[in-house]
Parts: structure tokens; C-alpha cells; sequence
């Protein structure tokens, strides 16, 4: 991702995972069937929480924080992993890079979250 924000070339989170996938591939000089890309890069998509973050999540909007999940995600992703993980209700905010088309650490990411949560840069962790 920061290769291609450095050369300006934005694509989504799924179109890069998927390129690097098969770039991988041809370095190790695998030949990866159509179906087994598919299911690898789809893989990240089901990630479960680690046991601890459900009541950690909860405790932190017990304090009256307001969450949100930055990603260099697509939107469609980020609530796919959220969802499946069963974290979903947990977060006000969703925010996805793909809103300014440039990944983190770009500033105007982190501007966005500014944008987004309506708090300055330094009221977010």
C-alpha cells in the first residue's frame, strides 16, 4: 500500500491484497488456481477477534468514547471483518481510505477521521 501511495497509483485494499497475492505467487514460482486466490484473499474478510476485545470494545463505550475502525480497507471490507468478527455494533464510525483514495500513514487520512468523528487529530488514539 505505501508503494502505491507513493507512486500515486491508488486501488482499493482488495485490489491490492489481490496483486500482491499473485505477485507473491510468481515469486515463489507457485501456480495458485483461480479458486485458491479467491478463497486466500477472502480469507481476511472472516477474521475472528482475539477473545479479550468484545468486552474490551464495551468497556471503552462504558467510558463514553466514541470508536470508529481507520482502515486502509474498502468499506465493503472493513464491514465484512467487523461484522464477522461479531465487533460491529461496538463502533460508531467505519472509515474507509478509500474516501480520499490514498493509504495511511498520508495525513489526509487522518484528516478524514478528523472530518468524519468531528474531533481534532489529537482527541483520536
Amino acid at each position: 500500500t505505501w508503494m502505491r501511495s507513493l507512486m500515486g497509483c491508488y486501488e482499493n485494499f482488495e485490489k491490492t491484497t489481490h496483486d500482491a497475492l499473485a505477485f507473491a505467487g510468481r515469486q515463489l514460482g507457485l501456480d495458485l488456481p483461480v479458486q485458491a486466490h479467491a478463497e486466500l484473499c477472502n480469507a481476511y474478510l472472516k477474521l475472528a477477534a482475539f477473545p479479550e476485545v468484545p468486552a474490551a470494545l464495551q468497556e471503552l463505550k462504558s467510558m463514553g468514547l466514541k470508536l470508529a475502525v481507520l482502515s486502509n480497507g474498502s468499506s465493503r471490507s472493513i464491514d465484512s471483518v467487523v461484522t464477522n468478527a461479531g465487533i460491529a455494533s461496538s463502533f460508531d464510525e467505519l472509515i474507509s481510505v478509500d474516501e480520499v483514495g490514498i493509504f495511511k500513514p498520508d495525513r489526509r487520512v487522518y484528516a478524514l477521521a478528523e472530518r468524519r468523528l468531528g474531533v481534532p487529530q489529537s482527541a483520536i488514539l
